[in-house]
């Protein structure tokens, strides 16, 4: 290990903080069952994937894990908002 110089500040290390703009998905989010989708929309699970249904006028985004959906958050809420104007 080689000497420290004198006056050398260890380096702290620590993750940025960022702050998304309105067309940024944020650093981390939870990816979501249709279930927990359901309890925050307060409907059925059926009802979730019945959204999501490409035969649907305005389907759901949804992501395909297998044979599996998810979902993000934020991406509902696009699509609720999305609604609620048209």
């Amino acid at each position: 290990m080689p000497p420290k110089k004198k006056n050398q500040q260890p380096v702290k290390v620590s993750s940025p903080v960022v702050y998304p703009t309105s067309n940024e998905r944020p650093a981390f989010e939870p990816i979501l069952t249709p279930e927990q989708v359901a309890e925050r929309l307060q409907i059925k699970a059926r009802t979730v994937y019945e959204l999501t249904r490409r035969r649907s006028i305005r389907p759901m985004p949804v992501l395909k894990v297998g044979k599996y959906l998810r979902f993000r958050w934020s991406d509902v809420e696009r699509w609720l908002d999305e609604g609620r104007r048209g």
